[in-house]
Order: structure tokens, then C-alpha cells, then sequence
């Protein structure tokens, strides 16, 4: 598997190297680190997917 993150986010052949178990561990991942972040207010995040067939999966996985 080569390089997971790049410049503009998780990156990798879907089904392959990002499948939906990757998807669920990182949003996981994500949310731990939100709700352990110090101080006032809700926490939120924001996630982008494109129109490809795989981004059904992946938000699905999340």
C-alpha cells in the first residue's frame, strides 16, 4: 500500500486500499480525537465525498 493521506485527504483505490473498515476505523479515529478535545462548545466535523460509485460505500462505512 502506498501513502494514505495526501494533500487533500485519505487517498487510495476504493475496495482495495480504502475499504469500508478503513472508512469506519478513521471516522472512529476522528471522533475519539473530537470529543477529547479541551474546552467549551459542541464538536462537529464535516465530511465530503465525490459522486463516484465508491463514495456511496465509503459514507455508508461512516
Amino acid at each position: 500500500m502506498g501513502r494514505l493521506f495526501g494533500t487533500d485527504g485519505v487517498r487510495g483505490v476504493a475496495n482495495q486500499e480504502l475499504t469500508a473498515e478503513l472508512a469506519l476505523a478513521l471516522g472512529a479515529a476522528a471522533a475519539r480525537r473530537l470529543a477529547a478535545t479541551p474546552g467549551p462548545g459542541r464538536r462537529f466535523a464535516v465530511i465530503g465525498r465525490d459522486p463516484r460509485a465508491s463514495g456511496e460505500m465509503l459514507e455508508a462505512a461512516v
